[in-house]
Parts: structure tokens; C-alpha cells; sequence
């Protein structure tokens, strides 16, 4: 990788891990302060309105990004691109607030408020739709530091709002979903203040009217019309399916599971956007090479550091619960185990859609995203669904759907690593996967049981264990990826290189 995509991801990288530790900091405080229930309540409303977010975007933020990366644009191609976005806001709102019926509500949303669902729309909105331009059009003019800055205020702000709340007796959905709304907010007008724009004269194609650049987008998103429609029901009916079989506590052990695997696509979300605007650059200019060089040793070493993070928390699942959030939610122990797995594959999958799209292959994404979302869709009932019910299912609650998605996650990025080599004329590359991931969940049970039997298991001793256990870890995990280069996508001077001027810039770092 360049110079300058080095400098990005890792500012980027070290960005994400503090604002993924304060970000996770305030889930472990809600869950903790609002109990299963309502924390479970919490995360169907937003988890539903992801999927209408998909619904409402029809594939018009991948193009945007996809065009940005391309080139400087001008200020009438970004304003106009945030002008859609405020009809999706407005329609939205004027549709569950005005013409759905109360009866329809409660239904949809398993008995919540009106209210409570309108305010849950404005924060998952700002989040997910909002505030993830924003970072687009950031990351297309490489004002990386800027944007991620940001964010890492927002992460932040939100868990001083949260403190404030709980001190002040207030906390509860309505305030929560309050202050995630302004926080977007008011973070999307501060960082468009920095961004550039290309002159007129360079975008008039764009700016004589609607017609081009609408033409443009549509022949883009026309694919993708339906996947966005697959993506709303996979989205909504995982969220609905899980509330209605297995209710607000069986919700809470998912998005629990969900909030600590997180962790481990830290690295691919710090990267992605880049990888983006660099292969979507390559593409436009007919690098070949470049392209391939990166995609092969981004998809390798993203795969391996996911899998590593899983390796060491799996076998710790059932402690971290009893410790971090008590005996209410150590229920969710084997749910997050298996949930541990799905961001590993699902790095890979990230990485494959975004050299889809990036390349402007949207017809392939689209295609075999259809396919297995809608097969997905028939998996979740059945491993959630009752056995007494008219199509009779399993009842496995989260742990099944958290088996269907690490499941179905392996099947789907192994397509689409498939059909991606053949498109560019290289080898299926499956190998690293299995030696990865086995090796590093191996290496973690065996540190554990070394480790958990001298030290202990409750409070301070936990504490001690893990980072006793983490220490050996590392060093198997080193001595693993030295005897075994090719896992990381690098060679072994490469790997010891890189490894040196990484030492080299934390040492800096120390003494600064």
C-alpha cells in the first residue's frame, strides 16, 4: 500500500479503536442501566429502521460515493445529493406519523408508541443515512482526519449525554434517541464547513440539470432498486422475526453479541471508504495491477486480524458477560460465541461488495445479494419460529440467529470471492480462510486453559486472566503468522518490515 493510504488507515484505524472503545463503553452502560428488556426494545427500533433505510436509499449513496471517488465534484452535485436525502427524511416521517394507522404501529412495531418509533426513525436516520455522506465525501477528498475526528467526538459527546442522563434520573429511550438524533446532527453541519468542491466550468455536464446527472444515478442504482428492496425484508424481518419469537430479552442477547463482535471489524471499517476511493481510482485510470494488489492483500490481512479478535474472545464469551453486564445477560454466552464468528467473513464480504461496486460491477452484487438475503429470509423463520406454529420451526432464539448469519456469511463472501477471481483472470483463494480461523480459535482455548486455571475466574482475576492470556496469545499469534506468511497476504520480509516501522511510529508516539 502507498504511502498515503498507510498514513489514512491508520489514523483511521487508531480513530475507530477509541471511538469503538468509548462507543462500546456506552452500549455496556445501557445495557447494564436499562436492563435486557428495554435495551432489547432499543435495538429492534433502531435495527428496524435500518432496513427501511435501505428501502429509501435504493442504492443512490453507493453511486454518490462511487462517483465522488472518481473525481472532484461540485457543490451542486454534493447539495443535491443531501437534498434526496431530506425527501427520504420527510416522507418517512409523514408516513408512520400521519397515514399509518395506530393499529398498524403497534403491529409493525410490536407495541411501541408512535412517538417513541418517530423519534427511533430521526436517530437511526442521522446515524446511518446522514452522518455515513458526510464521512463520504470526506473520505472522496481524503480529508480523512477530519472526518474521523469527528466522529470520535461524537463518540464522545454521546457517552457524556448518557452519564448526564443516568445522573439526572432521565435516562430512557425517549432521551436517548433524542440526543443520538442532535449529535448527528449537529456533527454533519460542522464537517461539511472543511469540504472542497470542483469549479463550475468542471462539472457543467452536471449543473445545466436534473437530467444528466439523474440519468447517471439511475443507470447505477437501477440494479440495485430490488437488492435495496431483498435488504429492507432481510433487515426488518431478522429484527421482527427475533421480537416477536423470542421478545426484548432474547433481542438484548443478539445486540449485545453484535455490539462485541464489532470489535473485530474494526480494521475493516477504518479501511473501507479507502480502499474505495483507491480501487474506484485504479479502476477509472485502468491500473489492473494496482487493483489487484490491493484487493488480494487488503481481503487477506483484514480476514486474519478479524480472525484473530475472534480467536481470543470466543473462548471468554460466558466471563465477559457475567463481569461486564451481570447474571441477567450471561443467557446470551453461545450467542455471542457464534456472533464472534459472523465479522470475519463478513470482512471479506465488505471488501468483495466494495470491489463490486467500486468497479461498477453493481449487477453481480446485486444478483447474488438477492439471492442469499431472500434464502436468509427462510432460514431466520426456521431457526427462529416455534415448533407449536403453522409452519413449525426450531426456537432457537438468538443463538440461532446468530447461527444463521455466521453461517450464511461463509456461504455468500466465498461466492463472491468466486465470481470475482474469475472476472479478473485469478486463483480462487479459500485456503487462508480455514487456516486462519481454526488456527486462531485453537491458539485462544489453548492460552485460556493455561492461563484460566492459575489465575481464576471472577472480578480482578478475570482481569488478570484475560491480559495474562492476551500476552501469550500475541506471541502464538506472532509466531503462527511468521511461520505462515502467506495468511497475511504478505511475504515474510514484507511482514517483518511492516512490523518494524510499525514498532518504529508506536515508539514515536510513546516519547510524543
Amino acid at each position: 500500500m502507498s504511502q498515503s493510504i498507510r498514513r489514512r488507515f491508520a489514523f483511521t484505524l487508531g480513530a475507530n479503536l477509541f471511538r469503538a472503545l468509548l462507543s462500546f463503553a456506552t452500549g455496556m452502560l445501557l445495557a447494564r442501566w436499562l436492563g435486557p428488556e428495554s435495551y432489547g426494545n432499543m435495538a429492534f427500533l433502531l435495527g428496524t429502521f435500518l432496513g427501511i433505510r435501505q428501502l429509501l436509499d435504493m442504492g443512490s449513496s453507493t453511486a454518490f460515493f462511487t462517483f465522488l471517488s472518481q473525481r472532484l465534484r461540485s457543490k451542486w452535485f454534493v447539495r443535491s445529493f443531501f437534498a434526496w436525502l431530506t425527501l427520504q427524511f420527510f416522507i418517512t416521517i409523514c408516513i408512520v406519523g400521519l397515514l399509518f394507522p395506530s393499529q398498524w404501529v403497534e403491529t409493525i412495531w410490536q407495541g411501541e408508541q408512535r412517538g417513541l418509533v418517530l423519534l427511533a426513525f430521526a436517530a437511526a436516520f442521522m446515524q446511518h443515512s446522514a452522518w455515513p455522506v458526510i464521512q463520504q465525501v470526506g473520505e472522496s477528498q481524503r480529508q480523512t482526519v477530519w472526518v474521523q475526528g469527528i466522529g470520535l467526538a461524537i463518540a464522545m459527546v454521546h457517552l457524556l449525554a448518557v452519564l448526564v442522563l443516568w445522573w439526572s434520573d432521565m435516562l430512557g429511550l425517549y432521551a436517548i434517541f433524542i440526543a443520538i438524533a442532535l449529535e448527528y446532527l449537529l456533527a454533519a453541519i460542522v464537517a461539511q464547513k472543511r469540504f472542497l468542491y470542483a469549479p463550475g466550468g468542471e462539472d457543467d455536464s452536471e449543473i445545466i440539470g436534473l437530467k444528466p446527472a439523474f440519468g447517471r444515478y439511475f443507470r447505477y442504482c437501477l440494479p440495485l432498486i430490488p437488492y435495496s428492496w431483498a435488504s429492507f425484508a432481510y433487515e426488518f424481518a431478522d429484527r421482527w422475526l427475533l421480537q416477536k419469537y423470542g421478545g426484548g430479552v432474547e433481542q438484548a442477547y443478539y445486540a449485545v453479541g453484535a455490539q462485541f463482535s464489532s470489535i473485530a471489524l474494526l480494521a475493516t471499517t477504518s479501511i473501507l471508504r479507502i480502499f474505495w476511493k483507491e480501487i474506484a481510482e485504479a479502476h477509472h485510470r485502468g491500473d489492473h495491477e494496482r487493483t489487484g494488489m490491493l484487493y488480494r492483500k487488503v481481503s487477506r490481512l483484514l480476514y486474519l486480524v478479524g480472525a484473530i479478535i475472534a480467536g481470543f474472545f470466543i473462548p471468554w464469551s460466558e466471563d465477559l458477560l457475567r463481569v461486564v453486564l451481570g447474571v441477567a445477560y450471561a443467557g446470551g454466552a453461545t450467542t455471542l460465541a457464534i456472533m464472534f464468528l459472523f465479522p470475519v467473513h463478513q470482512s471479506m464480504g465488505q471488501i468483495g461488495g466494495t470491489m463490486l461496486f467500486a468497479t461498477e460491477r453493481v449487477s453481480i452484487q446485486v444478483v447474488i445479494g438477492i439471492f442469499f438475503m431472500i434464502a436468509s429470509i427462510g432460514a431466520s423463520y426456521l431457526v427462529l419460529a416455534p415448533g407449536d406454529a403453522i409452519i413449525p420451526g426450531l426456537g432457537l432464539a438468538s443463538e440461532g440467529l446468530a447461527l444463521k448469519m455466521a453461517a450464511m456469511q461463509i456461504i455468500s463472501v466465498n461466492v463472491i470471492a468466486f465470481i470475482i477471481a474469475r472476472i479478473w483472470g485469478w486463483a480462487f483463494d479459500w485456503g487462508y480462510q480455514l487456516v486462519s480461523l481454526l488456527g486462531c480459535i485453537l491458539l485462544g482455548w489453548v492460552v485460556k486453559s493455561v492461563v484460566f486455571n492459575m489465575v481464576g475466574s471472577s472480578g480482578f482475576e478475570l482481569a488478570l486472566a484475560m491480559s495474562l492470556a492476551g500476552l501469550l496469545y500475541l506471541l502464538f499469534v506472532a509466531l503462527f503468522i511468521y511461520m505462515l506468511p502467506w495468511i497475511s497476504g504478505l511475504t515474510r520480509i514484507e511482514l517483518v518490515d511492516h512490523s518494524c516501522k510499525a514498532w518504529r511510529g508506536a515508539l514515536r508516539l510513546c516519547r510524543f
